[in-house]
């Protein structure tokens, strides 16, 4: 029988383990790094589409509705803009719809500053400002409005027929969105019913 000696050592040395545990937290660093910077960054996006959308349902309710209005009944005025309380705002307006046959209904919409809430809601008759109750259960299109600095309104009066809409719309910790419009009625009607 013959024995070999093997003077030879297979495997690694500490030094080569430690080299190599290194660079894996190294590698694993930089791509840790780069997978939170993108899950940061698709919420900081997501936020600003999500404030982007909500303050376009508003900006087009609005637009649509100031742009459709007729003059109410014994007003003179296609609608109405008063502060129900602090610095909240009801704006009312009698809107005509489009279609074969124009039809007129009540519309208002309830801008509650210590909420950042914009509510609407539609009426064959007048609309009154809201108590807190029924105003919870008035259509919510956003949640996180706010009035352009240094303003403390949303809606504002320009003319006899125009209404200026100007808020920020919250977008988590990115910048928030604003949205300016100008608005006029155009259909030149007086409506049969009164809507304040």
């Amino acid at each position: 029988m013959i024995v070999q000696s093997n003077d030879k050592q297979s495997g690694f040395t500490l030094i080569e383990l430690m080299v190599g545990a290194l660079l894996t937290v190294l590698v694993l660093t930089i791509v840790g790094g780069l997978v939170i910077s993108s899950t940061r960054s698709e919420g900081i996006v997501r936020s600003v589409a999500q404030a982007t959308q909500a303050g376009q349902v508003v900006t087009a309710s609005v637009q649509n509705g100031i742009r459709n209005s007729a003059i109410s009944l014994n007003t003179g005025t296609p609608y109405r803009l008063t502060t129900p309380s602090g610095s909240d705002q009801l704006l009312v307006a009698l809107v005509v719809s489009s279609g074969t046959t124009a039809t007129a209904s009540c519309s208002a919409w309830y801008y509650s500053a210590s909420a950042g809430e914009v509510r609407y809601t539609t009426s064959s008759s007048a609309i009154a400002a809201p108590t807190a109750s029924q105003l919870a259960t008035w259509t919510l299109l956003s949640k996180g409005v706010a009035p352009v600095s240094p303003s403390t309104a949303i809606f504002t009066a320009n003319g006899t027929y125009g209404l200026t809409l100007a808020f920020q719309e919250a977008a988590g910790s990115a910048s928030p969105i604003v949205f300016q419009s100008s608005i006029t009625s155009r259909t030149g009607m007086t409506g049969a019913i009164a809507c304040y």
